[in-house]
């Protein structure tokens, strides 16, 4: 099968999907420098999200690599711990990212995959699944068989995982046939994309394990304290009137969050199916049988 009769029918599918419900869209992605709304929900800046090794053989190393390289962010910590899922499945873990690799066929067309499971209210990132197609990556002799491909491969469906969209910079996050082969790690501009991103508080989390303390937080937790200490009844009384505009301003966020003002999915920013199929990589947002929506970013093998 040919990436173009692939990628046919992957817009055929969606496009099905598209009659039966309102939130399946497919389109593909274009270089972007606006944070978009693919994030998880955590109560802190900077968070820890858990990354199953599910992979073999160099992968592995590979992996650890693009770890420490995403990790440089102010933002996001990308912990590795143990996988819960079979890599040929890649099945979702709720609260983490899932790693793979396996011998998926070059009939599907595919090099890398990336799912993002969002919650019940369709507004933060819940799970999600990262792919690697050992069909085309362990090919003899084929263009893919190379180290920048894997580490390009690997980086940019991790930045995926953790909300990142596409850029035209020299990033692991660019799309482009030649970025495959020559960018294979993340740039600054990818950093301050992830502060932008997270550059809020949720009212909620969805990231499994034990968050560090936000040291912010402690320091005004032990403020308040001292001064309730002193009998500092002006300064309690101020801090009280700030604890009530916070809340009412974080009740005010949950529920614009809750009616999809601040989401992807809002009907006004669904993509729109294409009229071609040119590009490196395609975005499916498809509405499964249990009513959860996920996002695919499909990363194509060059014919």
């Amino acid at each position: 099968m040919t990436r173009k009769l692939a990628q046919h029918l992957v817009i055929v599918a969606c496009a099905v999907a598209v009659m039966l419900t309102p939130l399946a869209s497919i389109a593909p992605t274009g270089a972007s420098n606006a944070p978009n709304s693919f994030h998880w929900a955590r109560k802190q800046t900077p968070f820890t999200v858990q990354a199953g090794d599910n992979l073999s053989g160099d992968w592995q190393s590979i992996f650890r690599r693009s770890i420490t390289d995403w990790n440089q962010s102010d933002a996001v910590t990308i912990k590795e711990v143990a996988g819960n899922t079979g890599a040929q499945n890649c099945a979702p873990t709720t609260g983490m990212i899932e790693v793979c690799n396996f011998m998926y066929g070059t009939q599907e067309g595919w090099l890398g995959l990336t799912r993002l499971y969002f919650n019940n209210g369709g507004d933060h990132v819940e799970a999600a699944t990262v792919q690697m197609n050992d069909s085309f990556f362990n090919q003899k002799n084929g263009q893919y068989n190379s180290d920048a491909a894997h580490r390009h491969t690997m980086c940019h469906e991790m930045g995926h995982a953790i909300g990142l969209d596409h850029v035209d910079s020299g990033s692991c996050m660019n799309a482009s046939q030649f970025a495959v082969f020559n960018q294979v790690t993340p740039v600054n501009k990818d950093y301050r994309q992830l502060d932008r991103i997270y550059g809020h508080k949720d009212s909620t989390t969805t990231v499994a394990g034990s968050q560090k303390k936000d040291k912010k937080d402690k320091k005004d937790r032990k403020d308040k304290k001292n001064r309730k200490n002193n009998g500092n009844k002006k300064n309690s009384r101020e801090d009280s009137r700030n604890d009530r505009r916070k809340e009412a301003r974080d009740r005010k966020r949950a529920a614009r969050e809750s009616l999809g003002a601040e989401s992807f999915f809002d009907p006004t920013a669904l993509p729109a199916v294409p009229s071609g199929l040119d590009g490196d990589e395609t975005v499916t947002v498809q509405r499964l049988d249990d009513g959860r929506t996920v996002v695919t970013y499909i990363t194509w093998a060059e014919e």
